[in-house]
């Protein structure tokens, strides 16, 4: 006859009874896989050829562990054996854990890497990342994180960057023919990409071992254009970064490298302009007082064997020949003169024949002579305003002052009047004397 049933409950309880006593303490030896932290507690999986078995480290047990375990390491584990009635699990309490030697997978990876060393892939220069690139290239997986986080950075920071997108698997078989296909697709020329970028989320050894593949490695070390990695976490390091311009921690520092920042060249552009504008306002500051000094110096000095004051006064000989006033006085007398020429001529005139002529021209000279005198008048206040910008005296009344020394010549250096020396200050509605401190 066949046993009452009992409920699953019961009967994982009574495994839990009889399993977790005899295997309290037990000590096993593997490799570690699938390393992830999940709150304060550790989770991973030990495993060897066929099998493998789940383990924890709670957080109580971790300060006195021994050993932090990392994927593809080979340890020995001490642990009780649990049984988790809820969900029907065996999982491996671990208390102590030492460092039995190289993992298989970690072995590999280093023979790997010393071979590829040894064909130079890894010493090759490095080229610069373009600073300002106008279409990045990312070989990254379709609806994976590190895509969705490049996006997000390269959107913040530099919108105006186009992205050309070239899908890749990130694990597995399709991992690696994929990642060639991608990363030769962005190199054409027709894309016109200046950047490309290789990224992936984090995951175990053996979820990023196609980055490890000696194909795709020489791949990105023969590509064409630059190239930032970004594979995985911040411990994690793959041969590809090896191979790669620039290796980033993770995909969003990735983007972060292959992008400039708008606020922080709008800032620097601010700074720049504002320093611009200091410099030209202190190198015109500087040609304003060079100028005042020179023509206050070569006005005030009065000196009648002084060239300045010989070109002085033949400048104010030729302004005054020039003075648009007396070229209107000019032209008006000549007007007047015409004037009566014409009246003149038109007395002279006998008969009716030529009346019309007079008449004609007797409209035409008023509106000439009006044009005439309101160009005159207008560059009458031109130049007018031009001698006044000219007005040797205009500093002053700015509120400059022009500093003498005891013999009457004008102090351009402080160096020039020692301690206790006399001098004179002018300003526009005075002189002062004074005494150099």
């Amino acid at each position: 006859m066949n046993p009452a049933p009992i409920s699953v409950k019961r009967f994982l309880e009574q495994v839990k009874r009889c399993i977790e006593g005899p295997f309290a303490g037990v000590c096993l030896e593997g490799e570690v896989s699938n390393f992830r932290a999940s709150g304060r507690h550790w989770y991973f999986t030990l495993k060897e050829e066929g099998a493998s078995l789940q383990c924890a480290v709670w957080a109580s047990q971790q300060r006195s562990l021994g050993h932090t375990p990392r994927d593809g390491q080979r340890v020995i584990l001490q642990g009780n054996l649990n049984l988790y009635v809820a969900g029907g699990s065996l999982t491996l309490a671990v208390t102590q854990v030492q460092l039995a030697g190289v993992g298989d997978l970690q072995a590999r990876l280093r023979q790997l890497e010393a071979e590829l060393r040894a064909r130079g892939l890894f010493d090759r220069p490095k080229r610069p990342i373009p600073r300002f690139p106008r279409k990045i290239g990312v070989v990254a997986a379709l609806g994976g994180a590190a895509l969705r986080d490049v996006l997000e950075v390269s959107l913040r920071r530099a919108p105006g960057v186009d992205l050309l997108v070239a899908p890749a698997a990130a694990q597995g078989e399709r991992c690696v023919p994929e990642n060639l296909m991608a990363l030769q697709e962005v190199q054409d020329e027709f894309w016109g990409c200046d950047l490309v970028l290789m990224v992936r989320g984090g995951g175990s050894l053996e979820d990023l071992w196609g980055f490890n593949d000696p194909t795709l490695v020489e791949a990105v070390a023969n590509c064409r254009l630059p190239i930032i990695t970004g594979v995985g976490h911040e411990i994690d390091t793959t041969l590809v970064d090896l191979a790669s311009d620039c290796r980033a921690a993770t995909p969003s520092q990735a983007a972060e490298l292959a992008t400039p920042d708008r606020r922080q060249l709008a800032s620097e552009l601010g700074r720049r302009v504002e320093a611009l504008h200091g410099r030209m306002a202190w190198r015109m500051q500087g040609f304003e007082t060079t100028l005042n000094l020179l023509v206050d110096h070569g006005l005030l000095r009065n000196e009648p064997t002084s060239p300045a004051g010989k070109r002085l006064e033949a400048l104010g000989r030729r302004m005054e020949d020039a003075q648009p006033l007396r070229r209107l006085e000019r032209a008006a007398s000549r007007w007047a003169l015409l004037h009566q020429r014409l009246l003149h001529a038109s007395a002279q005139v006998s008969g009716e024949g030529d009346r019309p002529r007079w008449v004609e021209a007797s409209r035409r000279l008023a509106p000439a002579m009006e044009r005439t005198l309101a160009e005159r008048k207008e560059r009458l206040s031109v130049l007018g305003a031009r001698l006044e910008g000219l007005n040797p005296t205009g500093p002053l009344s700015r509120g400059f002052v022009l500093v003498k020394d005891g013999e009457g010549r004008p102090v351009l250096s402080s160096r020039t009047l020692p301690e206790g020396a006399g001098a004179s200050l002018l300003w526009a509605d005075g002189e002062r004397k004074a005494v150099v401190d």
